[in-house]
């Protein structure tokens, strides 16, 4: 066999098998994997301890024009967090009124699921001043007529998208501070 021909088939048989080793590597790598295993974990919620209730000098107003003109919304800043393992944003809330009435609680809301929960109830002159929800449950945030301000709140301060802002940001949006999306905000630390 001359020589030209048995380089040939080297050649051949070489580019035969670079092609093939890609493809042989891809289902080592891949071989344990089922179809089941590209599917995300369900979601499962992490509760945690209910913080005190807020001094009155801790309440800030939040604008929310969903809500009567004789009702408004407060936020104990200083409460707002937003769990690192469920993303939970938890937070205590005060809807009061102009003549004197008010409903405070403390709340999660799940912004990718856009569900809301409260883990207890606030009454300053009440004893005991706390009452926690015994079995509390996971509702939707709707805009049913007494609920609009939760969709409010939930897209204009908590949420950005189905994804939960950063302490920080929900602290800005309550105070009316709106920032520009920044694409590269992932790659900052200034929390």
């Amino acid at each position: 066999m001359p020589a030209s021909r048995l380089l040939i088939l080297l050649g051949i048989f070489l580019f035969h098998a670079a092609l093939a080793a890609p493809t042989e590597r891809h289902a080592d790598l891949t071989a344990d994997l089922n179809d089941s295993a590209a599917v995300e974990k369900p979601w499962k919620e992490v509760r945690g301890e209910i913080p005190p209730i807020p001094e009155e000098s801790q309440w800030t107003e939040v604008r929310v024009d969903t809500l009567p003109e004789n009702q408004h919304a407060f936020l104990a800043l200083d409460s707002v967090s937003v769990g690192e393992k469920d993303l939970v944003v938890r937070y205590w809330l005060s809807i009061r009124s102009d003549g004197g009435g008010f409903m405070t609680t403390y709340e999660g809301l799940h912004c990718g699921q856009r569900n809301y929960i409260v883990y207890a109830y606030a009454h300053p002159r009440r004893k005991p001043p706390l009452r926690k929800v015994r079995n509390p449950k996971w509702k939707p945030v709707s805009a049913s007529r007494n609920m609009r301000y939760r969709v409010e709140l939930t897209d204009d301060v908590f949420c950005s998208g189905r994804v939960p802002r950063t302490v920080r940001q929900i602290r800005q949006s309550a105070l009316g501070r709106y920032e520009q999306a920044n694409p590269f905000d992932n790659w900052t630390n200034d929390d």
